[in-house]
């Protein structure tokens, strides 16, 4: 009798415990062979493809996750020559912006408040058009330290504001 009473407690506590995790659950995950460490609110799945960037197909890593209905997502890849950086952020950025499909008038380059300056940062920020089929909002930074180029996004249909400043503020260069 005393083990069941004792099983029966352990289950109802774990319930509880369950019940009462956060939607956002913040972890350090650091990118490897860089000097950059993330938070990430679930544990990012990387996937690595060979991709064209800037003059040459280069290996790039994607580490994303989706945690309260936001995608979290950080690429990385690794240039030849550091003096590509400037054109290859843009070049990025403007492909993201692109492939959202969202009309320009919807976008702005300013910085979301909480989210500190990087190395040759560029910012996007989309919200939706009234005319999406599926709306999403999408906040991303590019930047660079070295040869190292990144991209950071936070996307989804609206995005909550707890999921912002903690993830852009977990980007920290060593």
């Amino acid at each position: 009798m005393c083990r069941y009473a004792v099983f029966t407690v352990t289950i109802g506590l774990a319930g509880l415990l369950a019940a009462c995790s956060p939607t956002f659950n913040w972890r350090e995950s650091t990118i490897a062979a860089t000097n950059l460490a993330a938070m990430f609110p679930c544990k990012p799945e990387v996937v690595t493809r060979r991709l064209p960037i800037g003059n040459a197909d280069r290996d790039m890593a994607m580490r994303s996750c989706d945690a309260g209905g936001v995608t979290f997502a950080l690429a990385h890849a690794r240039l030849d020559d550091p003096e590509q950086v400037p054109a290859v952020l843009t070049g990025w950025r403007a492909s993201t912006l692109a492939g959202l499909g969202t009309d320009p008038a919807f976008a702005t380059s300013q910085r979301p408040q909480g989210v500190a300056a990087l190395p040759q940062m560029l910012v996007l920020q989309t919200a939706p058009a009234p005319s999406d089929r599926q709306p999403r909002a999408l906040i991303g930074v590019w930047f660079a330290q070295g040869a190292d180029v990144f991209a950071a996004f936070v996307m989804a249909p609206a995005i909550p504001v707890d999921a912002v400043e903690p993830f852009f503020a977990g980007l920290r260069l060593r």
